[in-house]
């Protein structure tokens, strides 16, 4: 799978970061895991618009077919550029950065969420106790481990339906 960003992108970047040592100290193939993760949990989030090769498709053709749409999103691998862009954004790029970054220092999403949610630890008898009623971080639940990529993907994301479900206990 390619990735957002290539690994002498990556070196030019974390050249110029300050606290940088997570992605100096990992191996290259690390690093190069680290950016496809990036690309991948990027790519399951919901953005506006559409992959520019469906927009493309469309444009050149407005009664396109749901089978040449589909033929179109194919065609591009990964979910940018989208619409009239023909680069991916920098924001996208900087969001797999940091992505990657957290992933190679240890951030663990679905951790991060149950972590969350603890309100009591116990020791003897070893017991834990858990809120279901806590709201966690937008990106946490997006399963972006850096609130920094989340600020940085945010703008280029669908509004959600306005819909909050919570469990009733």
């Amino acid at each position: 799978m390619a990735a957002y960003v290539n690994l002498q992108e990556a070196h030019d970047y974390f050249e110029a970061r300050l606290h940088e040592v997570a992605w100096t100290d990992a191996s290259p193939a690390d690093r190069e895991k680290s950016l496809t993760a990036a690309t991948r949990i990027i790519d399951r989030l919901n953005f506006k618009g559409c992959k520019k090769t469906v927009y493309d498709a469309v444009a050149a053709d407005a009664a396109a077919t749901q089978e040449v749409i589909n033929a179109a999103s194919l065609a591009q691998e990964l979910q940018f550029p989208r619409d009239t862009d023909t680069d991916i954004p920098i924001e996208i790029k900087y969001a797999c950065l940091e992505i990657a970054y957290a992933l190679l220092d240890g951030v663990d999403p679905d951790i991060e969420l149950e972590n969350l949610a603890i309100i009591s630890h116990g020791y003897a008898s070893v017991r834990t106790t858990y809120s279901r009623s806590h709201n966690p971080p937008q990106h946490l639940n997006a399963g972006v481990p850096s609130a920094t990529a989340w600020r940085y993907l945010r703008p280029f994301l669908r509004e959600p339906g306005g819909i909050i479900l919570s469990r009733a206990n």
